[in-house]
This record gives structure tokens, sequence and C-alpha cells, in this order.
């Protein structure tokens, strides 16, 4: 209760200081700058500013100091390009193109209000999107909402593990809707990490659909769902809270997505789970059965199957759960489909139901965080939990 309490008061006080009209001149960035979709060629950076300004991104490619230069450089040697946007807005959004792959970059965000005033973020560094033939790494983690001050711990870990990009299977705010929040439980405890580092979002049932949502986000259309490639790998976002039914929109894609990759490695993340052996979301086990996962997005497995999609991301139950491979409705170890609930990114802690699952392979009532490392046809997952502790590993070959 005591920390609900001070989130509720750090959420009320954010949301009135970005809502407040500050002193002429005196414009402040509020949100970043933090990154989102990256390709071998590009990388989109946005911040926020708490009013109107025109904006600019600088940026430049790192390179070695010269031998004869005893002094660190001056910003502008370094930040040789810019991109500008010269109509007012407090929602800035760049797509920094043509770049190298797997190549670092300095960037900074500058902004003008109407007087003329500037202000600028730290200069910061980012990495493109690496080779098909690299070794790479990302972190899992979700259902954030709430608690910022323990998905900041989370948060840092992760940072400290330099992935090159994380993936969030959703609930990163209470309400979408209320604005204040996506700076409180979400861009402000995660911005070590994230302005340095890309993030993905799986739409969970918090952010309600909102508008804000699409105002702080920038992935492939139409957003709410979407792919992207990185390294040898596939990713296939999904927004669980929409239609999922025979003919809609968003199955006729999932099903050509998944059918239209050749990666060698094939995820799909969505914020619900087709297994879990929570005690109550799915059926109170204290009195009756339970379906042991989301009816919704249970009808999905059969395509999971089908494509080779090798695991599933999900999260919305606050704990962490891995099957077995599963394939036909029962284990099958040489090619079933891993599903892997981490929803322990910082809200309150659930229950699992008091007899093992037939699916389970691993459970943990805890806050966490998985690491993901791939090279080539080897994949390795490390879960973490609050304190550091690896409490599970999985290695996948192929």
């Amino acid at each position: 209760m005591r920390n609900q309490i001070l989130f509720t008061i750090l959420s009320t006080c954010l949301l009135a200081l970005s809502n407040s009209a500050p002193a002429e001149g005196e414009a402040r960035i509020i949100a970043g700058p933090y990154l989102q979709h990256t390709t071998q060629t590009s990388m989109t950076i946005m911040w926020e500013t708490d009013q109107p300004c025109i904006s600019e991104i600088h940026y430049g490619k790192a390179r070695f100091r010269p031998s004869k230069q005893k002094k660190n450089p001056d910003p502008a040697e370094i930040l040789d390009q810019k991109k500008t946007f010269k109509e007012m807005r407090t929602i800035h959004e760049f797509t920094i193109e043509r770049l190298e792959p797997e190549t670092d970059y300095f960037y900074q965000a500058h902004s003008w209000e109407s007087s003329g005033k500037e202000v600028q973020s730290d200069v910061l560094i980012f990495q493109t999107a690496v080779r098909a033939t690299s070794p790479f790494a990302y972190v899992v983690m979700g259902d954030n909402r709430s608690y910022p001050e323990r998905f900041k711990r989370l948060a840092d870990k992760a940072w400290a593990e330099r992935p090159n990009f994380v993936l969030n299977v959703g609930d990163v705010v209470t309400d979408g809707r209320n604005k204040g929040e996506w700076i409180a439980e979400y861009l402000a405890p995660a911005s070590e990490l994230m302005k340095r580092v890309p993030t993905y979002v799986a739409i969970g049932n918090h952010e309600n659909n909102a508008s804000w949502f699409y105002k702080y986000s920038s992935y492939p259309a139409p957003e709410n769902y979407y792919s992207f490639d990185y390294g040898n790998a596939h990713f296939t976002i999904i927004d669980s809270n929409a239609d999922l039914s025979p003919g809609s929109k968003q199955l006729q894609w999932i099903i050509a997505d998944l059918s239209a990759s050749k990666a060698k490695w094939k995820f799909v993340a969505h914020h619900h789970p087709p297994f879990s052996s929570d005690k109550d979301d799915y059926g109170n086990t204290d009195f009756w059965l339970s379906k042991r996962g989301d009816p919704r997005v249970q009808s999905l497995i059969p395509i999971y199957e089908k494509h080779g999609v090798d695991i599933v991301w999900c999260g919305h139950i606050h704990n962490y759960e891995r099957t077995w491979p599963i394939r036909d409705g029962k284990v099958d170890q040489s090619n079933g489909v891993i599903y892997i609930q981490a929803g322990g990114g910082a809200a309150k802690l659930e229950q699992f139901a008091p007899t093992r699952s037939w699916f389970t392979a691993k459970v943990l009532r805890n806050w966490q965080y998985c690491l993901v490392t791939i090279h080539e046809g080897t994949f390795r997952m490390m879960a973490y939990d609050l304190d550091g502790r690896m409490y599970d590993y999985l290695e996948l070959k192929k």
C-alpha cells in the first residue's frame, strides 16, 4: 500500500509538471530521448518537451581518436550530421537513415521554443542492428506497470547486460489513457536503458489501446502489431487484445508474416499467455479447474506449430513460467514450441495454482527479466530475479 501511495504521488507530480506552463524561454525535455525501431541502416529517436518546439537531431559515426589528439573532442566534431523538423511540436520523432550496419553512432537531441531558447540532451550513443551472421543479445521483460522504483531496478540491471534491444511483453503503464503514467511508470524509470537501447513493446490490456501508445511509440505500421528482423531472427509482435478470430485482418497478417520469413530463428511476442499455471485468471483453482491459459490466444497455437516458431514470449500473469516444447497438445522435445511467460517486470506478484501443469518446465514467483544471446544456431536464455540471481537457463541448438 505504501508503494502504491508513493507511486500515485509521483505520477500526479509528473503529470502536473508536464502540463504546467513554464516561464517563457525555459523549455525542458521531460521524456527521453529514447530509441525505438532500428534496422541495419536506420534508427528512430524520440523525445518530449514540455512546450512546443522545433527540433533537430545531431549525430555522427563513432571513430577512433587521432593519435596526436590529446583532448576529448567538442560535440560538434563528432556530431557532424543533423536532421531538422521545423514545425512546433512537443513529441519529437526522427528516423535517421543511410547508416552503416552494426555501427556505433553518437547523437544529441536539440529543441528550440518560440523565443529561440535552446534545450539539448546529453551526447549519447546507439548501435545499428547487427548483420545476419553476427551474434546479438536481447532482454525480455514485461508488466512493469504501477511500481516505477522496482521497474527502475530491473531496467538498470537490463542495461548492465548491454543488450542490442529490449522486448517488452506489455502493460508498461497502469492506464494508457493517463498521459502522466507514460513518463512516471515507463519512460523515466527505464531512461538509462532506453536512451541507448531500442525497445519494442507488445501492447498490453492496461495500455487500453490509448492514443498515447501510438504517440510515444514508433514501430512498423500499424504499430499495435508489427514485425522486424534482427540478426538471423524474425520477431512477430501481436496485439492479443485485438480481434484474432478466423478471417480477421490481424490473423491473416500473422499467417502471412510467419509464412514469409525464412529466418533461422522465429520469435513471437504478445501480452496474454497461451499456457499459464496462474491460480485464478483462467479459473479459480481453489474451487474449480483452470483453462491453464488464455483461450483467445490458444487459437494461435496451431499456427505457431505450422510455421516453425521457436519461442513465444508473453506476460499478463505477474510471475515467470517456461513450458516444455509443445506440439499437438503434448510435450515434443524435437519439434515443439516453447512458451515463456515473463510478466515479473514490477507489478504486484500473482500466485500459481496448487497443482503442477503438465506443460510446466520451470516456474518462479518473483520479479525478473530474461537475457537471450544468439549466434548462428545457438540460442541461450538466462532468467534473473530482482537481486541478479539466475534461476533458469535454456539452451537450444539448430
